[in-house]
């Protein structure tokens, strides 16, 4: 199966909306060429997608510190999704409107290219070996009441392959082998397991709730889906083996790297402070709770799990959290108050 793949022309975009901040908006390589760039020494930057009232979407390229200069990127449209290459030197931004899927040179700032993926994007995950972008979507037409999972050649840029994976595919999780994937059906409650090898599905099963968060611990044994008011522990052929209740809404939902926790962010209603919960997925029980202001929405970790970093909608925020205790210390606002709507943590080696 072939895409739309573009580079993207030179354009201005965002300058006076945002004071004159650098942007990045020139692409004309190919669709990898950031892979042959050299990464700079322990170079991290934090990923933070947002979208203005008249829906112009741009990448925040931050230090994780939440301190010091920024870049910013302007992608077409919403992003809903961001994921970034295992050498930390590209970032996928899966957007609204638009082809779907915009490649973006980290470390030089700039759109390299778009791939058509055939609906609007939601969620997005790559391969551990970086040669796969798996990107959930919506239909293009029927307002997304039937979806896939877009399966992209990171080198090429072409659509291997669309598999049906629910009603809503929204929310994905991928084995550290890389072997399985796992796609969250908001509308049905259920796990599509999709065989990566084939590109095609090799089972599912049903939740009770519907699944807004997935995430799978570092070897690989266990499921973990965050429905309303519970963080469930499922094994890989979708056999129920614990759950933790949880005082609200998950948004977001991360695994730290040594694997004997998990960070949630909740929605705990309009009068209440959102929290930010660390749950021991051995045990299942809470090891921490802390208030975390209007921060509920989607969570990104750091590579080495010592920071979890947290979207506030209404105060137009990030807010980073030591993992340890839980306690969010510090925020970084996003440019012109745009409304933050994804974010991801990249690393070079």
């Amino acid at each position: 199966m072939t895409s739309e793949y573009r580079a993207v022309s030179r354009r201005t975009l965002l300058t006076a909306a945002l004071g004159g901040a650098a942007v990045g908006v020139v692409g004309h390589s190919l669709f990898a060429g950031a892979a042959n760039a050299a990464p700079a020494a322990a170079r991290k930057k934090l990923l933070i997608g947002s979208v203005d009232p008249l829906g112009n979407g741009i990448l925040q390229l931050a230090d994780p510190s939440l301190t010091g200069e920024q870049t910013i990127v302007a992608v077409n449209g919403q992003p809903n999704g961001i994921a970034g290459s295992p050498d930390g030197l590209r970032a996928y931004v899966g957007t609204v409107f638009g082809p779907g899927l915009s490649v973006v040179d980290v470390d030089g700032g700039r759109v390299t290219g778009e791939v058509a993926v055939g609906g609007f994007a939601n969620e997005l995950i790559v391969s551990p070996d970086g040669k796969t972008v798996y990107v959930a979507t919506g239909s293009s037409g029927g307002g997304g009441s039937r979806g896939h999972v877009a399966v992209v050649d990171t080198a090429t840029g072409e659509v291997r392959a669309l598999i049906r994976a629910g009603l809503l595919p929204r929310t994905l999780a991928l084995t550290p082998d890389g072997k399985q994937l796992f796609v969250g059906d908001e509308r049905a409650k259920g796990i599509t397991i999709i065989d990566t090898a084939k590109n095609a599905v090799s089972g599912s099963f049903k939740t009770e709730k519907s699944p807004m968060q997935l995430a799978i611990d570092p070897k690989g044994k266990s499921l973990y889906v965050a429905s309303s008011r519970e963080l469930i522990t499922f094994d890989l052929r979708g056999g129920k083996t614990g759950s933790t209740e949880l005082e609200g809404v998950p948004c977001g939902l991360a695994v730290h790297p040594n694997g004997t926790f998990a960070v949630v962010s909740l929605y705990t209603g309009r009068s209440t402070d959102s929290q930010l919960v660390t749950v021991n997925i051995n045990s299942n029980k809470v090891r921490t709770k802390e208030g975390n202001g209007k921060a509920n929405g989607p969570l990104t970790m750091s590579k080495d799990g010592g920071r979890a970093f947290v979207l506030d909608k209404k105060n137009r925020k990030v807010t980073s959290a030591d993992t340890s205790t839980g306690k969010p210390d510090s925020s970084l606002s996003t440019p012109n108050s745009n409304t933050p709507t994804c974010v991801a943590f990249v690393e070079t080696a």
